[in-house]
């Protein structure tokens, strides 16, 4: 599981960005690129064992045309990338230009993925009003194992 973080980092000329150390040796096995997993305006990494079980439950929620179109909506939208010598990875154009990633990039690690926002992105996302947002407070949380009802 990766950390929960949220950093920035900056693009060098040759569009490189140095991955946080804390998730580097999660994508040390390499790692996808994907524009979006919910048409959110961002990118997000996944590991690449990651990338396989999630790419594996997407196409097997269909079956005939539709599982087609998903294999090839995931591989349209995909791209396998690894870090360099020094914790870096590259992207092409038409993915920064999807998620309208500038120099800075905010670097938010959550759930077993990590996400890169142009920062305003991030913002004017979070500040969005949604009747259908997510309630926080209506989440169980147990921090000690609960013993199973008897019978």
């Amino acid at each position: 599981m990766l950390e929960i973080c949220k950093e920035t980092r900056c693009f060098d000329q040759v569009n490189r960005m140095a991955i946080p150390p804390q998730f580097r040796e999660h994508l040390r096995k390499g790692a996808v690129l994907v524009k979006s997993i919910h048409d959110d305006p961002c990118l997000v990494i996944f590991p690449l064992a990651d990338w396989e079980r999630f790419s594996a439950s997407v196409t097997a929620s269909y079956t005939g045309k539709m599982q087609a179109r998903a294999e090839r909506k995931l591989a349209d939208r995909s791209e396998r990338i690894n870090l360099d010598s020094a914790g870096r990875i590259m992207l092409k154009e038409d993915f920064k230009a999807f998620a309208k990633l500038e120099r800075e990039v905010l670097v938010v690690g959550v759930a077993g993925r990590i996400e890169l926002w142009n920062q305003a992105e991030w913002e004017a996302y979070n500040a969005e009003d949604n009747e259908d947002d997510i309630d926080l407070s209506n989440a169980s949380y147990s921090p000690v194992p609960q013993p199973a009802p008897a019978e």
